[in-house]
């Protein structure tokens, strides 16, 4: 089981360690509140770590790339990130998990997690079985309630739901932080270099969702430097019937630095409009110009 498991930072936990349990899939507020009292130990007793997740189970979609979350959990000040690929862990029992994880692989002597953390096998284990397994070892477990925004509990299924809908300000609300892509600039086909408005290209990794296809206002961080911009995800119904993957295009006004194969980031504000097949380019020329102007605002 051992050589299965993924060790950041360090391989071996000889100190005890206050383990965060969770997909951790976005870190938003509720994520963000149970790595802050994992974090929180008062005399430092406890190394502060993780135990989460490689990859999300098949079929899922990430709101950020696992770099991007080991990134922000590292940041936040995690020494210890535990993190198999999914399918390594999924058949365990309850006992198992935390017999094999928490105690033999983590040394766990106190567990953090979220009021709604399934685990085990069919995730049929909930945190009142974590909570029985782990006293019998000697294991304190803190469950954390709910984070309440707009009458809803804050989770990541429904932050997907408003990315997918083009509710960014709400999902950035949730998230605590603005929606985020770390990704490299691509060389793309030119046309809104032709149009006036030449963009930055990258393409948003398979495993993360896709936000809802439109125009939206972003802000690119370049060099240390911040620049509002405007950003299209889409396929380009109007060029030549469209492509068949989505990219992201990201114009920024008076930017004219070369940048292909360079790492940008690129945060989505607010939706400002559904993407849609203009009938001439003159149309959507002049229609980009609008968008510029709406996102600078």
């Amino acid at each position: 089981m051992n050589n299965e498991i993924n060790i950041l930072e360090i391989s071996e936990n000889e100190t005890k360690t206050s383990v965060a349990l969770g997909m951790f899939d976005g870190l938003h507020l509720g994520h963000a509140e149970v790595i802050k009292t994992a974090l929180s130990v008062p005399d430092f007793s406890l190394t502060p770590a993780v135990f989460t997740f490689n990859s999300l189970p098949k079929a899922a979609e990430s709101i950020m790339t696992a770099g991007m979350k080991f990134a922000l959990l590292k940041s936040m000040g995690i020494k210890s990130i535990c993190a198999p690929e999914f399918e390594t862990v999924s058949s365990l029992s309850a006992e198992e998990f935390v017999d094999e994880i928490l105690v033999d692989r983590m040394n766990a002597g106190r567990v953090t997690c979220g009021w709604n953390f399934k685990f085990a096998k069919g995730a049929k284990a909930d945190t009142d079985d974590l909570k029985r397994i782990c006293a019998e070892r000697g294991i304190e477990v803190v469950v954390i309630p709910p984070i309440i925004i707009d009458g809803h509990p804050v989770n990541s299924t429904l932050i997907r739901e408003l990315i997918r809908h083009g509710d960014i300000k709400t999902a950035n609300l949730m998230l605590g932080r603005e929606l985020m892509y770390e990704l490299p600039v691509v060389e793309g086909g030119k046309l809104a270099r032709r149009l006036g408005a030449p963009t930055i290209n990258q393409n948003i990794p398979a495993e993360c969702i896709i936000p809802k296809f439109g125009v939206y206002k972003s802000r690119v961080t370049y060099d240390v430097i911040n620049y509002i911009a405007v950003t299209n995800i889409g396929v380009k119904p109007t060029v030549g019937g469209g492509i068949s993957k989505p990219i992201m295009e990201t114009h920024i006004p008076g930017f004219n630095t070369e940048v292909y194969g360079h790492t940008v980031k690129v945060k989505l504000l607010n939706f400002i409009r559904e993407e849609k097949k203009f009938d001439s380019l003159d149309a959507l020329k002049e229609q980009i110009q609008i968008d510029i102007k709406e996102a600078c605002s």
